[in-house]
């Protein structure tokens, strides 16, 4: 058994097709641009701590775009999907602790169906190549299981609806550097796994393409209406993407639907994931900039961050604009009710787009300055080197659109000079903008609904606290003078079952355990 655990990792399939490249390029980009950020505002008596992390969460994050078999993409998954739990508990406060065990515990949750699902297409297609189980899926004998496990596996990673609230968990609590690359590039491994298993422009079973339409429909609409009611600016850019996420599961839905939609769903998945991971990543760094400014550079960093917010509502000559012109592609040339009520409600979306943004600013203009490491535009500026970190990414938002490389990008940046798209474009901003105005008049006296009423986290939330409450350990008998009657062994066993509650160690025998049965299952 272990001879063949070590030839098969050391044998791990990996491969530079269009969809790798494409993906290698937006992670190395999102996770070094990242980790200079957090290498120059991280305080340098915590860098060490941080980067034993970020650096093998990072490997992992760029390996997995480039795995062309289940053992290779589930190690890399796995490679960064749990160290990135040290990112996320970086601040050592009882919040990040409350935050990584949520992380975990979806984590976790989303590695086994995934395992499960690679297990049951391994043992149809008599193969781990991603290619093959990808062909085996709508064929298989028990098709209807795999898909599920599948759609609900990378689902948990994109925040669809029901888990949404793990990711501004995740993000509320990380440091700017960190959230960046784990909202910019992680989330998109979820959108590169659902293209790498699920036959999209091929025949499947009836109701899978109707199934996960009305699944990010829910995440898109949901996720936004929870994300204007919540406290934080963060926490706002955490359901944001969430509900963007949505819209990539529409346009994945369309493919599925309906083989004819299969390229241009794959076309809008990939140009969502560029176009969204950089605007995400930029506004990550941009909200930390500005808590950081003072005076006039806080109102022109506050002006630059309307860049990707605007990329993120689809307005045109934006990446979002060209990212939404495949997706409308996508849903029009599925046929069907469905996609075409999908394709009449993408510009409602739009809408809640438009008012996450409004929120997230309205949220971050109320923040006072976090002068701790420093303030750029006052007297001490140390943090200038991360401002211009901030700047690269904002270039590379505004060139996105212009410079990505297919043939139909050039068509739809283009179209936004036609006055039809650009209405249509323009519209959703508009109506965002004056439902924000008539909301703000209406709740003039309701303060606490101005402040927001969801906390970040939502039902992940309130469901790992639970979790936390059954499995904390029984704290050991006080006698007087305060001291635990626990010393010698039970106490080693006490701070043992602790630790083990944390979930960490769990998670890393977990990924163990899996890469076992997957080899035994091909």
């Amino acid at each position: 058994m272990v001879d063949g655990l070590v030839r098969a990792i050391g044998s791990g399939a990996f491969l530079a097709d269009d969809l790798a490249v494409t993906f290698g390029v937006l992670f190395s980009a999102i996770w070094g641009i990242s980790a200079l950020y957090a290498l120059v505002t991280v305080p340098s008596d915590e860098r060490g701590r941080l980067f034993a992390y970020f650096v093998p969460a990072a490997v992992g994050g760029i390996g997995v775009a480039f795995a062309a078999d289940a053992v290779s993409f589930y190690l890399c998954f796995a490679l960064m999907a749990l160290p990135s739990w040290g990112l996320v508990t970086h601040p050592r406060t009882a919040e990040a602790h409350r935050a990584g065990t949520a992380y975990l515990g979806v984590t976790v949750l989303g590695e086994a169906l995934l395992l499960a699902a690679l297990m049951l297409l391994a043992a149809e297609a008599k193969s781990i190549h991603l290619a093959e189980l990808r062909g085996a899926l709508a064929a298989a004998e028990h098709a209807g299981v795999a898909f599920a496990l599948v759609v609900a596996a990378f689902g948990l990673k994109l925040g669809a609806i029901g888990a949404s609230g793990a990711l501004p968990l995740t993000y509320g609590t990380a440091p700017a550097g960190a959230a960046s690359a784990l909202a910019g590039a992680t989330v998109k491994v979820g959108v590169l796994g659902l293209l790498r298993l699920l036959p999209l422009g091929e025949v499947v079973p009836d109701g899978w393409g109707a199934a996960v339409i009305v699944l990010g429909l829910l995440t898109a609409f949901g996720a936004a209406a929870l994300g204007v009611l919540t406290t934080t600016p963060k926490a706002v850019l955490g359901y944001s993407s969430a509900s963007q996420m949505g819209l990539v599961l529409i346009g994945i839905g369309a493919g599925l639907a309906d083989p004819a939609a299969g390229s241009w769903a794959i076309a809008a998945a990939v140009a969502y994931s560029v176009h969204h991971g950089l605007a995400k990543a930029t506004l990550f760094l941009g909200e930390d900039v500005v808590r950081h400014a003072t005076g006039h550079f806080r109102r022109l960093a506050l002006a630059a961050l309307v860049l990707p917010a605007l990329a993120l509502v689809g307005a045109p000559l934006t990446s979002g604009f060209v990212a939404k012109y495949a997706l409308k592609h996508a849903v029009h040339d599925a046929a069907g009710a469905l996609p075409h009520l999908a394709g009449t409600l993408l510009s409602w979306a739009a809408v809640g787009t438009a008012l996450l943004m409004l929120r997230f600013f309205v949220l971050l203009m109320q923040e006072p300055v976090d002068q701790g490491a420093g303030t750029v535009g006052g007297a001490a500026a140390p943090r200038r080197a991360a401002a211009v970190l901030w700047a690269s990414m904002l270039a590379l938002v505004a060139g996105a659109a212009w410079l990505w490389p297919a043939g139909w990008a050039a068509d739809a940046a283009h179209s936004a000079f036609d006055p039809t798209s650009l209405f249509a474009a323009t519209w959703p901003g508009l109506v965002a903008l004056a439902a924000a105005l008539l909301a703000r008049r209406l709740a003039r006296g309701a303060v606490r609904l101005r402040e927001g009423i969801v906390p970040p986290g939502d039902l992940v939330a309130g469901a790992t606290r639970v979790v936390s409450a059954w499995l904390a350990p029984v704290p050991a008998p006080v006698i007087a003078g305060g001291r635990t009657r626990a010393t010698g062994l039970p106490r080693m066993l006490l701070e043992a079952e602790g630790f083990w509650t944390v979930w960490a160690v769990a998670a890393g025998v977990f990924v163990v355990v899996a890469v076992v049965l997957v080899l035994v299952a091909a």
